[in-house]
């Protein structure tokens, strides 16, 4: 019999760590990289708007406080700031001469150029009647997309500072042009708007040769994988749609998003896609397969760095862009991010790696573990998507306390720490402390899988401590097999490291027959029968 384990407390009272945060991770890497808030850049005083990095140091920024400002991305410090004097809406650099900066304001609709190094005027070029919404250049080129909320499309030719001139306008969305890309290859530009749906251009005649429809309500984003063979877009209806631009059919449609999904960026390498949305959270999903990765708490405007080592997040209004870095912080190196290397970290909080501190327990690499390294790993498993929750069996006794938790919170506080890390301690620490009430009756409930073949789970409920049996019974009448639980502490035992097993054997050890057979819980005065089936 496989017996499972159980902790008992005084009274009849289990402590269960319902931790969905402290969930075991599966990871795709063997470093098991993850995604972690590590600076938040401070400056702007209106709000920031639209964000593009110039190269994996350098992030520059517009804001409604009528600035342009650049960031060192690397120590997160800002390089300088330019007042232009209109709120900037849309920002885009042109791949192949990044310290060329294009923005677009919400007051004057013209669209403004200028050279990062040095501020140089490049100029600016006219046509819009409405706040231009989103820009972007055509790889390795100087053609440039503006979409709009006058409902149009233009491309515009910036090449020459002395001929910055209008190329041509696509008309046929009904409503504001919430967002344009350009195909990988630079053949198609495509456009999201609020008119729910999704275009496909010409770019180079201006027809419109595809209509994608599908999202039930306004689209706000597109974006483009690196090989050009997924277009992405993202809507109020919550959902992101995965596209075959060849076909202009559905691949799939990820759900998970409580809010409007405004932004989407794909990861260089293409095996990540980053979805935004006024959750607020971010999204990291496996555009592949549709698998969810991982949710990034507290942004939702996105964009990755050019070698994908980190993505930025900022909300429209907010004034802070935060940083998240790709850290690795399985600690354990056991592959997987879970409790145990939060616990390892403890064991070295307050340590140098100079003084013998692990040094995987360092994990943002400054020498020393304090609680910037427990908030990298507990944002983490914050951040982990999909897995069962742990309970108080999966953490060694003695190496997670309360008192610690307290102490990490208090640290962090007087850090000004990342808020949503000391949101993520705060739910650890209430779940160490909290006790569960037991059960109102004592119930037995279905076993699962059923029909099964060969083993099986029995749940049940115990409203009081009481000693407990569950006997098997063909068919027949004849008895199979009896599982002597023991004395068992009220409580629910529905998951599979609580609930009665069965593994489909006879009291000899011999694999039963298929068939129906009856099970019978006995807990001091109760008793219940039900019925499950053997199929093989």
């Amino acid at each position: 019999m496989n017996q499972r384990r159980f902790f008992i407390m005084k009274r009849g009272m289990v402590l269960t760590l319902t931790l969905v945060l402290m969930a075991a991770m599966a990871v795709t890497t063997a470093n098991a990289q993850q995604y972690v808030h590590t600076d938040t850049l401070t400056g702007h005083t209106s709000g920031s708007g639209g964000i593009a990095f110039m190269d994996n140091g350098t992030l520059i920024s517009g804001g409604y406080d009528d600035t342009l400002r650049a960031w060192d991305v690397t120590t997160g410090t800002q390089r300088w700031v330019k007042d232009v004097r209109d709120p900037v809406r849309a920002v885009a650099l042109p791949s192949h001469d990044p310290d060329f900066i294009a923005y677009g304001g919400s007051n004057n609709f013209n669209i403004r150029m200028r050279y990062s190094s040095d501020s140089d005027w490049r100029g600016e070029v006219e046509g819009h009647t409405k706040t231009v919404i989103s820009l972007a250049f055509k790889p390795n080129s100087y053609l440039l997309a503006s979409g709009s909320a006058d409902n149009t499309i233009r491309i515009w030719d910036v090449e020459d500072r002395d001929n910055l001139r209008h190329v041509r306008t696509l008309r046929g969305n009904t409503q504001q042009v919430s967002s344009v890309a350009w195909s990988p290859d630079g053949r198609t530009l495509a456009s999201a708007s609020l008119d729910g749906t999704v275009r496909l251009w010409n770019p180079n005649n201006g027809i419109n040769f595809a209509v994608l429809r599908g999202h039930t309500a306004e689209v706000y984003c597109v974006a483009w994988s690196p090989d050009g063979r997924i277009l992405a877009s993202g809507s109020r209806d919550k959902t992101v749609r995965l596209w075959n631009p060849d076909t202009h059919s559905t691949l799939r449609v990820l759900r998970g998003h409580t809010g409007s999904v405004f932004t989407l960026a794909f990861h260089p390498n293409g095996q990540t896609l980053a979805s935004g949305a006024n959750d607020p959270t971010i999204r990291l999903w496996n555009p592949n397969t549709g698998a969810h990765k991982a949710t990034l708490r507290g942004s939702f405007l996105v964009a990755f760095s050019p070698n994908g080592q980190i993505l930025v997040g900022t909300r429209p209004g907010g004034n802070d862009i935060h940083l998240y870095r790709l850290l690795t912080v399985d600690v354990t190196g056991n592959g997987k991010v879970n409790v145990n290397d939060l616990v390892e970290v403890a064991k070295n909080y307050g340590k140098t790696v100079g003084a013998g501190a692990n040094r995987k327990a360092d994990v943002n690499n400054d020498g020393k573990v304090d609680v910037d390294d427990i908030l990298a790993v507990i944002e983490a498993v914050d951040a982990a998507a999909g897995a069962p929750a742990l309970t108080q069996r999966d953490i060694k006794p003695g190496s997670l306390q309360a008192s610690d938790v307290h102490r990490w919170i208090r640290d962090a506080k007087a850090a000004n720490a990342d808020p949503a890390g000391i949101a993520a301690l705060e739910r650890l620490l209430a779940a160490l402390t909290r006790v569960e009430a037991p059960p109102e009756k004592t119930v037995l409930l279905a076993n699962y899988p059923n029909p099964f073949n060969p083993e099986t789970w029995i749940p049940y409920q115990l409203s009081e401590a009481a000693e407990v049996t569950v006997t098997i019974h063909s068919s027949d009448g004849k008895l199979v097999r009896t599982l002597e639980l023991g004395q068992m502490p009220a409580g629910a035992y529905s998951d599979k490291e609580r609930a009665a097993y069965w593994d489909g054997r006879n009291a000899q050890g011999e694999p039963v027959a298929s068939g129906v057979y009856f099970y019978t819980l006995t807990a001091g005065d109760f008793s219940a029968t039900r019925k499950m089936v053997i199929r093989k």
